[in-house]
């Protein structure tokens, strides 16, 4: 959801925007800006359950969370944020440091911290609440300094790039909140591994591998050329395992992927809002090259086919039918 576009505002009234945004919506703090008379500024926050996505795309910024604001605010959330566009500056619990894109910051934001970048940059960052984290605030501290120890990193980078880019889509399915839980599995399991506690890092590997290929099948649903090998490898794990974790869960790889893409259509073929133009189009965006095998899938899984399903929520001059394998799908 937009929650802030300076291009609609006077110059004038952005600054004040800004900061009540920000602190609104991210963490109290106080903001200041490289050149205060040309602040562009975009905000996004995206609900995924127990998680959220946090977005800026803005001009020179600097953000600073006092130590009075620490003690005056109850803010439970703990971060992780990528800078996407430019080096980010952090000081934090003492230490000053830079990141680049490629780099991922843990962050508690209850406690004081000095965050910004020059120029046009931003910030996308996975908030989750340290009480659902469920990890003591001294193990995020010391996992904070060097989350790089963790042999997740990697994996739970890619995963919050993937989903705070496509944050303002993959919030508006039906899986968003499955999405919030899987991220807050994969972020306990950075802090615990990063901070090098053993036994509750192997209790915390185990529940967060199914999380996490969950979540990456989630997000890559609509790739037609999803394999198991490629779920394996973006996984760290074997093809052997990937197909031993779902038999230990009862279900079929396969027909896993194909239920929730069935699952997808359908949430699309009966949307108020008109997203493709047909049924055959709907098949695609939801990884079906095959029409005919999509259609029996579909009436094996609901009892109707996808022609059928968009008749009977037809009016009847939105009911006409195009090519075969073309049906239109009413606005």
């Amino acid at each position: 959801m937009l929650v802030l576009d300076t291009r609609s505002l006077h110059p004038g009234e952005r600054a004040e925007a800004f900061q009540t945004t920000v602190s609104a919506n991210c963490s109290s703090s106080m903001a200041s800006f490289e050149d205060p008379a040309a602040i562009q500024a975009r905000m996004t926050v995206s609900d995924f359950g127990p998680a959220k996505v946090f977005n800026i795309e803005a001009s020179g910024t600097t953000l600073r969370r006092t130590p009075k604001m620490s003690r005056s605010s109850d803010e439970s959330s703990i971060v992780l944020a990528l800078p996407t566009r430019t080096d980010n500056h952090m000081t934090w619990a003492r230490e000053e440091r830079l990141f680049g894109p490629r780099d991922l910051i843990l962050v508690d934001l209850s406690v004081p911290y000095v965050y910004g970048w020059k120029g046009a940059g931003a910030s996308y960052a996975l908030h989750v609440d340290v009480d659902h984290l469920g990890v003591p605030r001294d193990l995020i501290h010391a996992a904070a300094t060097q989350p790089r120890r963790s042999p997740l990193y990697d994996l739970v980078r890619d995963h919050v790039a993937r989903l705070t880019a496509q944050a303002e889509q993959l919030a508006d399915t039906a899986a968003a909140a499955e999405l919030g839980v899987a991220s807050a599995e994969l972020m306990r399991a950075l802090v615990i591994s990063a901070a090098g506690s053993g036994q509750r890092l192997r209790d915390s590997m185990q529940s967060s591998t199914q999380a996490r290929v969950q979540a990456y099948v989630r997000q890559n649903l609509r790739d037609p050329d999803l394999t198991p090998a490629r779920i394996a490898a973006a996984n760290a794990m074997s093809l052997r395992a990937l197909y031993k974790l779902y038999e230990t869960m009862g279900q079929s790889l396969e027909q896993s992927i194909i239920e929730q893409r069935l699952q997808g259509a359908r949430a699309d073929l009966t949307a108020s809002h008109r997203r493709y133009t047909s049924i055959a189009a709907v098949g695609r965006a939801w990884g079906f090259s095959n029409p005919s095998f999509f259609t029996a899938k579909f009436r094996q899984a609901f009892g109707v086919t996808p022609r059928q399903l968009v008749a009977a929520r037809s009016v009847p001059e939105n009911a006409g039918v195009a090519a075969a394998g073309g049906d239109r799908v009413p606005g």
